[in-house]
């Protein structure tokens, strides 16, 4: 054999030898690996008590994955297992109870947890991205209608904390969303909205008059406003599709209607009901489509046992003698005979600013004092009596305007729905943020002052220079009632008429926008709306 075949053999003998090598070193490795697995099950186990059945299983399982290739190991796991009962007799002496018991764990289930609603409308965000709070916006802020326009990123902050802090169950928007529908508005709401909704509580929208193909999208830089970017039915959604859309049991093909199946007993519907094509209208309908749609997941929710609330901008019903068109529903008719065909308690809505309560019947129900408000009593109705049913409408106010509430909605472990309000502490936020702002940590005085100025620049070119001193007083009066009114309170009609300020108003400004304004609210406010109870029928 010459030299290089020599060589050559030396070489493959020493790969062999090395190849050998590494598969034994493998070899030892994976059983190293191995024992210390089982080692760490056999310390799992002894370190439980888990039911007998449950153990029994376990350690065929255990063993059985092994038993092809390692039958020793099998053996050891089998002794520590007969070791361990062996050491510890007493835990087996009442196999029976213990059975019992872990099968009560198996088939028990956590009781049944009613939701919690947190209702907000007409929030009418404003971005104080798009002014630089120069003479446009101050004129803004003095042609406002009440709204908080300086202060509403803040309010809306502070809101937010609460509905976080309260840990309800869903938060749900009843449009106008938006001042005027901006583009900047809304992105910048549906950030803040992502944030709610990042604490596990989920968040859904549908949209208002204001929010989609608004013509009064407005910037406010320098002296003017300037025409502002609104956004289309497709922008809105792609805006909002985390908020409601896009976890929606069903979505109606003909607006931007859904349904959200809140859990197993509940669903909300929520309604579109603006008009905005081809151009945008104050005024609500809902789409012969959409009450098909409407009509058809009814129908599916009666067969379920699921109790249905459905959510509008619009109001379902006419509710105030204070604004008396472009509230309710053009056919809110015909949609109120559907909703009570399927017999639904209440519908929910905004678009009013009003906080409100009402039902849809002629016959009355006995009412008695609950509390703040109204509490309503099932009459026992006999064969020859009338149905007392109605459907419901609570017509939730604008969070944007002093008191800047909203509403809880609940239901006990019996069914029976409770509705009531809840102003946000502004104040509270502001000194928890550690604000330096007095008017953010006395909003409530803050709002009450606002309201005042509002109605004192009103007036003021309607008075003379005697009257004038008197106008202090006089706008005092009309912001008890203005906020009284928009909060849903009682107003006390005889007190309200035999104070001097009233006399002033009726001897100064007799038929003025005013007074005549607060006629309606006096005349509106015979009532408390602020609490509702209804019973399961």
């Amino acid at each position: 054999m010459n030299r290089d075949k020599r060589k050559y053999l030396r070489a493959a003998l020493t790969v062999l030898l090395l190849l050998l090598t590494s598969v034994s070193l493998v070899a030892v490795i994976s059983r190293a690996v191995r024992d210390k697995d089982r080692q760490e099950i056999r310390n799992e186990i002894n370190q439980s008590v888990p039911c007998q059945e449950e153990t029994e299983t376990n350690q065929e399982k255990t063993v059985g994955s092994e038993e092809s290739s390692e039958d020793q190991t099998k053996e050891e796991t089998d002794s520590a297992w007969e070791t361990k009962k062996a050491s510890e007799p007493e835990k087996q002496t009442e196999p029976d109870s213990r059975d019992q018991a872990c099968e009560e764990t198996v088939l028990q289930e956590p009781p049944y947890q009613p939701p919690v609603l947190a209702i907000a409308s007409d929030l009418h965000y404003q971005s104080h991205s798009i002014t630089d709070r120069g003479k446009a916006y101050k004129d803004f802020i003095a042609g406002s209608d009440g709204k908080l326009i300086e202060y509403l990123p803040q309010l809306f902050d502070a809101f937010s904390d609460e509905i976080v802090n309260m840990d309800a169950d869903v938060l749900i928007l009843s449009g106008d969303i938006t001042m005027n529908g901006e583009a900047e508005n809304h992105q910048e709401l549906s950030d803040k909205l992502a944030r709610i909704q990042e604490t596990g509580i989920p968040v859904l929208v549908i949209p208002g008059n204001h929010d989609i193909n608004n013509p009064n999208a407005s910037y406010y830089f320098g002296d003017k406003k300037t025409q502002g970017q609104s956004v289309t039915p497709d922008e809105f959604y792609q805006y909002y599709r985390k908020f409601g859309y896009d976890q929606a049991l069903c979505r109606d093909e003909a607006s931007l209607s859904y349904i959200y199946e809140l859990d197993e007993k509940y669903w909300i519907m929520m309604l579109d009901t603006c008009q905005y094509e081809p151009v945008n209208l104050v005024g609500g309908r809902i789409r012969e489509e959409t009450l098909l749609w409407m009509e058809e997941w009814l129908r599916e929710a009666e067969a379920a046992g699921v109790t249905v609330i459905p959510v509008g901008h619009h109001n379902l019903l006419p509710q105030s003698s204070l604004y008396t068109t472009d509230c309710a529903l053009d056919n809110y008719q015909e949609v109120a005979e559907l909703l009570e065909r399927f017999r639904l308690p209440v519908y929910v809505s905004g678009h009013l600013h009003v906080q409100r309560l009402k039902k849809h019947s002629q016959i009355p129900l006995s009412e008695e004092r609950f509390g703040p408000g109204v509490r309503l009593e099932a009459e026992l109705a006999s064969e020859n009596e009338k149905d007392p049913y109605g459907i419901y409408e609570i017509v939730s106010d604008s969070l944007s305007i002093t008191p800047c509430q909203y509403g809880i909605m609940s239901w006990d472990e019996k069914g029976n729905m409770v509705y009531r309000t809840k102003e946000v502490d502004v104040s509270a936020w502001a000194a928890d943020q550690g604000l330096t702002d007095q008017d953010l940590l006395n909003f409530e005085i803050y709002s009450k002052e606002y309201i005042k100025k509002i109605i004192s620049r009103q007036i003021e070119n309607k008075m003379d220079p005697v009257s004038m001193e008197l106008i202090g007083e006089m706008t005092d009066l009309y912001a008890e009632l203005y906020e009284d009114y928009y909060a849903g309170r009682i107003i006390d009609e005889k007190a309200v008429k035999s104070s001097i300020p009233w006399q002033w108003w009726n001897r100064i400004l007799p038929d003025s926008r005013q007074m005549r304004e607060m006629r309606a609210m006096i005349g509106d406010s015979k009532e408390d709306h602020n609490y509702l109870y209804l019973p399961v029928p």
